[in-house]
């Protein structure tokens, strides 16, 4: 059974995937740049994508909540949700 907290954070990660990160990153300390060098994106990329100014691909959403968080359960459970959403996949494959 998936809990109310995990299903709130799938919706943000496609969503609201900016504001889940700096909540991330505000829960763990971290900085712009230790964020940066655990995911090889560039702060500024980083800052963009907090400040809404920019989307991102799955790849990326991926690479940071895997590599940036350690959020192994919540990407799979997004990547699961993604792939049975047939609307969701669509989209990105177009």
């Amino acid at each position: 059974m998936i809990n109310q907290e995990r299903m709130d954070i799938i919706g943000m990660i496609d969503d609201r995937f900016g504001e889940l990160v700096e909540l991330l990153k505000k829960e763990r300390g971290d900085t712009l740049q230790e964020l940066s060098d655990k995911t090889n994106l560039s702060p500024s990329y980083i800052y963009r994508l907090i400040k809404g100014y920019r989307g991102c691909e799955l790849t990326t959403k991926l690479n940071i909540l895997l590599n940036g968080f350690g959020k192994q359960k919540e990407a799979e459970l997004y990547l699961r949700t993604v792939i049975e959403n047939k609307e969701t996949l669509r989209k990105i494959l177009d």
